[in-house]
């Protein structure tokens, strides 16, 4: 595959980003200082200003002198070899980030790379101008005024500009970073970490599904299996160098449970740690290794954030991310003996599947002639105590009354929580003021999927996204059920009864619900009539969203209330069944609706000044006080827990009662 990019593919892109600076250095190196290679926490210029130096972005050699100019992406790893006495350097690191439909480009088009993470270095034909640029930069960072700080997003725009222009002049072409490199580096310095395929893609910015279709068919296996092969190779050579316990052993690479680590190392190296510790005592030389290594024949090196140096313009502290420097492309022979190696499955199916104390008491067996759309039925073996749940995913034998449950799929916490259920984990985003005190001593599995703590737990179900690559892997661990966003939640909440064993609670909770939603409609039609409604979302400081049955009141608002829509929310958000629309900040004054909701959790955090201003006071809805604001992270969902809260959050606004 061609690695070259063609700037003018990245012009339209640079035009929609929105760009922060987080921070300009001018670096001094000398002879005898310590420099080591470090990670850019973000995206990077490096103009150098003096001196000559190899310099190596991910191990790709330039030749450094005076007006030299580099850029790479979050994560590139940087080391300068000093071939002068001094050598002198502008570092600006900026972070990017786009509007959705660009977003979304990004991760569904990644060998369309963003130019945010391309790496090149040149000479520009006019270096001066980029020279000016960056010293006033520095001079206005240091300043640490609001204005100043303005005046560097404008000067880095500017810097930009003149630095696209010359590199279209002279033909520049950068290239793709060895994506591949970058996660062996990455995972073998983090190997005691809960490193995750997702928690990748959100350091490397690519999708999941693209980073472990592009590692598989790079090495011949998977980003976990290979993950999990670093771990007991360190694990290996730790039993034979060491006398550490084998809990010690276990810790040290990322395991707090014991017993996991010696089944998962027997099945990688064909023998128990014990066992292999004892025949690595008895070979004298040391030549004995069950396991098949997959370690560079480049010694790695530490890394740091920044730079060791005493100068006041260096950087001065370190932090985690520190990774291993290779020289070199992955190489051949790994690729080779990886895909000779065992592939590793990342979990065993716990023999015990309801093992461990749990709140969840057994609910009434499905009724097979449910109506709902994924209707559960009972397996032919009835002493099997398992029934056939139609998912999106396929047929899945589950659990009649699953007793531990894993809700990878965070957002629909609510629904189990509806029927009386408490799962075991969830993700980070079902915690919420929304579910406080309803998910006490429940695990917080964060905003990633980490496999080996979802081992731990011993699920008997696991629901998640409808993520192929996620499912493949889940399945392995314990029966997995795939859940899409966007079905009408009373649809919902009765696949999650029938799954669940619970239909008869998920009826109760819908006839609850049609009874609170007969009481106030009336009330609130009454009070709103035929004036419009609109709920917003800040993207960006040049954009935001409208929402129509999507959350944030919005099932309620336009489908439960009947309410009215501006009739271009109408349109391209409810009538287009997507949901959402992307509007233009300039023609605010045609989207506001009469009363408007205002979502504070999912926006950019720098975007909240587009509700303020001129503009923005001489809407209706904000001359006569009919705008609402909810900041809680419930507010996004449609689960029946944060429906319940958002009843209550709209009728008290449109009834003048908040």
């Amino acid at each position: 595959m061609d690695k070259t990019i063609n700037i003018q593919e990245h012009l339209l892109i640079w035009t929609h980003a929105s760009i922060q600076v987080m921070d300009i250095r001018h670096i001094r190196i000398q002879t005898g200082d310590e420099f080591r290679p470090y990670l850019f926490p973000s995206s990077a210029y490096l103009y150098v200003t003096h001196g000559s130096a190899s310099v190596l972005l991910d191990g790709a050699e330039h030749a450094a002198k005076p007006y030299y100019l580099l850029h790479g992406g979050k994560g590139t790893c940087l080391d300068i070899r000093l071939t002068e006495p001094s050598f002198q350097y502008y570092l600006i690191l900026y972070k990017s980030s786009l509007p959705l439909p660009w977003k979304r480009y990004g991760r569904e088009h990644p060998d369309g790379v963003l130019p945010f993470s391309l790496q090149f270095g040149f000479i520009p034909l006019h270096p001066a101008i980029l020279y000016q640029l960056a010293e006033q930069m520095l001079e206005e960072w240091l300043a640490q005024e609001r204005l100043e700080q303005l005046h560097v997003k404008a000067l880095f725009y500017q810097f930009v500009y003149e630095l696209l222009q010359q590199m279209d002049q002279q033909q520049v072409s950068p290239v793709r970073p060895d994506l591949t490199s970058q996660l062996v580096r990455y995972m073998e310095q983090h190997y005691a970490e809960p490193v995750t395929r997702d928690s990748l893609a959100r350091i490397f910015n690519y999708s999941a599904p693209y980073l472990s279709k592009h590692f598989r068919r790079e090495t011949g296996t998977s980003i976990i299996d290979y993950f999990i092969r670093i771990r007991m190779n360190r694990a290996g050579a730790l039993l034979q160098q060491t006398d550490l316990s084998m809990q010690e052993i276990a810790r040290s690479v990322g395991y707090t449970d014991v017993s996991y680590f010696i089944r998962l190392f027997k099945k990688t190296a064909g023998v128990p740690p014990g066992e292999f510790r004892n025949n690595s005592l008895r070979k004298a030389n040391g030549s004995y290794r069950p396991i098949i290594r997959l370690e560079s024949s480049i010694a790695p090196r530490r890394l740091r954030h920044y730079i060791d140096n005493r100068d006041d313009n260096h950087y001065q502290y370190s932090g985690k991310g520190v990774l291993p420097m290779y020289k070199s492309k992955l190489p051949v022979g790994v690729a080779l003996l990886l895909c000779m190696t065992l592939l590793l499955s990342a979990c065993e199916r716990p023999a015990n599947t309801q093992g461990g104390a749990s709140n969840v008491t057994p609910g009434p067996k499905v009724n097979t002639s449910s109506n709902t759309a994924n209707a559960a039925a009972k397996n032919t073996n009835g002493s099997s105590g398992t029934i056939t749940f139609k998912a999106v995913n396929g047929d899945i034998q589950i659990p009649k009354n699953p007793q531990r449950i894993v809700m990878v799929a965070g957002a629909f916490t609510g629904h189990l929580l509806a029927l009386g259920l408490k799962p075991v984990a969830t993700g980070d985003e079902s915690f919420n003021n929304y579910t406080e005190g309803k998910l006490d001593d429940v695990v917080n599995l964060g905003n990633d999927i980490p496999y080996e703590q979802i081992i731990e737990l011993q699920p008997d179900l696991i629901v998640v996204w409808n993520d192929p690559a996620a499912i493949e892997k889940l399945t392995q661990i314990a029966p997995t059920v795939a859940v899409d966003y966007g079905v009408p939640f009373r649809e919902q909440l009765m696949e999650f009864g029938a799954m669940t064993g619970r239909e008869e609670q998920a009826k109760a909770w819908i006839e609850q619900w049609d009874a609170q939603i007969a009481k106030y409609k009336p009330l609130v039609q009454q009070a709103v009539g035929e004036r419009t409604v609109s709920i917003f979302d800040a993207g960006s400081a040049k954009e935001f969203y409208a929402y129509g049955s999507f959350g944030r009141g919005g099932d309620i608002i336009y489908g439960e209330f009947g309410m009215k829509a501006p009739p271009i929310i109408q349109k391209e958000a409810i009538d287009s069944g997507q949901g959402w629309a992307k509007l233009s900040l300039e023609l605010l004054p045609q989207y506001a609706g009469d009363y408007i909701f205002i979502s504070g959790w999912t926006g950019e955090e720098n975007a909240a000044w587009i509700f303020e201003g001129k503009l923005w006071d001489s809407l209706p809805a904000v001359r006569n006080n009919h705008v609402y604001r909810e900041n809680s992270r419930g507010f996004v969902f449609s689960d029946p827990i944060s429906l319940e809260a958002q009843l209550q959050f709209v009728v008290d606004s449109f009834l003048g009662t908040k």
